[in-house]
């Protein structure tokens, strides 16, 4: 069962085909998350119940998109205009959370472009993609029968240390290339990427509520669609729909012929900031959470044990500031950064 008919009043269908299920996750406390990670169990199997914004996060979601919004909306249109000049009548697919809305933003400025200048749209499929896991194989072969032949383009927002790319590329079938298209590429990784700076975008500090409400994808049984939560009790703060709105209105200047500079790709970014986690005595690449929207994940959804910036007065990295000196997590200065930040994780497991 998909979730679709849940979320009409928030993700509209027209935007996206959730190739989720609703289901009931083992819901835990970040500290026994942690524990049972450490005991072996898959993060992919536990959910943290998601708390209502935070002012902080609230300020941190209203500064970017003023902030960072017309470059957020150039990047879109960058993204969406490269991916429709190199395939022919490609489908998104996007890894939920953090793809849905770029995925969904993406399918509309593809139909604004095809009632103006008769581009091709782009159907818009988002399914779960999780680490240890691997891509949803039975939501991925819905996606396969709805469009025979059609090259996938998978959608993320940004990328990390490139762990999603690496999961895609091992997990997807032989004759699915692991085509890889992100708004921000820090780490390098992506096939198409609008740019390779780490930046802040919105939707990085909040989750469900610019979702269509829905929790962090899970598993329950191999083999069965993988799972979400609809986090109803958020209902009254949800921003999808405003959210969506404004990237429409972000990218609306945008014409199909738009080509932007990604900049030049990094040359192993990661190594070095696993070399600064060294320093701090951490070797263990899965505690190890570079680019400021993987740090701000940390923050939100597992125990900091340390922050590593680039800049300390940088606009994008102060809400991470201000959730470190909240949860007393020490931070330090590391101006060779290749990233604006990076968040260590206090105890084991991987994400």
């Amino acid at each position: 069962m998909a979730l679709a008919p849940f979320l009409a009043h928030t993700l509209p269908p027209d935007d996206v085909t959730v190739q989720l299920r609703p289901a009931q996750a083992r819901l835990v406390s970040v500290a026994e998350k942690e524990a049972l990670i450490r005991s072996g169990v898959s993060y992919g199997e536990l959910l943290t119940p998601e708390a209502l914004p935070t002012a902080a996060q609230t300020r941190a979601y209203a500064g970017a998109l003023s902030r960072n919004g017309a470059r957020v909306g150039e990047l879109l249109a960058a993204l969406t205009a490269a991916v429709l000049r190199e395939y022919d009548q490609p489908v998104l697919v996007s890894l939920a959370r953090a793809g849905t809305p770029v995925g969904c933003a993406m399918r509309r400025l593809a139909r604004r472009w095809a009632a103006d200048f008769g581009t091709p749209e782009l159907p818009h499929h988002t399914l779960s993609i999780i680490r240890g896991q691997g891509i949803d194989r039975a939501a991925l072969g819905r996606v396969r029968a709805a469009h025979p032949q059609a090259p996938l383009v998978f959608v993320d927002g940004w990328t990390g240390k490139g762990s999603i790319n690496e999961t895609l590329s091992s997990s997807l079938p032989e004759d699915v290339p692991p085509h890889l298209a992100v708004l921000s590429d820090p780490a390098g990784v992506a096939r198409h990427a609008a740019t390779h700076d780490d930046l802040l975008l919105p939707h990085a500090v909040l989750n469900a509520t610019v979702c269509g409400l829905l929790s962090r994808t899970f598993v329950t049984a191999p083999g069965t669609l993988h799972a979400a939560r609809v986090e109803t009790e958020l209902r009254g703060e949800d921003r999808t729909g405003e959210y969506l709105n404004a990237l429409d209105a972000l990218s609306a200047a945008y014409t199909p012929d738009f080509v932007l500079d990604a900049g030049p790709r990094p040359q192993q970014p990661v190594r070095a900031v696993l070399a600064r986690a060294a320093e701090l005595g951490v070797t263990d690449p899965h505690l190890v959470k570079p680019s400021v929207g993987e740090a701000t994940r940390v923050f939100l959804r597992r125990q900091p044990a340390h922050l590593l910036l680039r800049d300390a007065a940088h606009p994008d990295t102060l809400h991470l500031r201000e959730l470190a000196a909240a949860s007393g997590t020490p931070v330090t200065m590391h101006p060779d950064l290749p990233y604006l930040a990076a968040a260590i994780i206090a105890s084991g497991g991987q994400e």
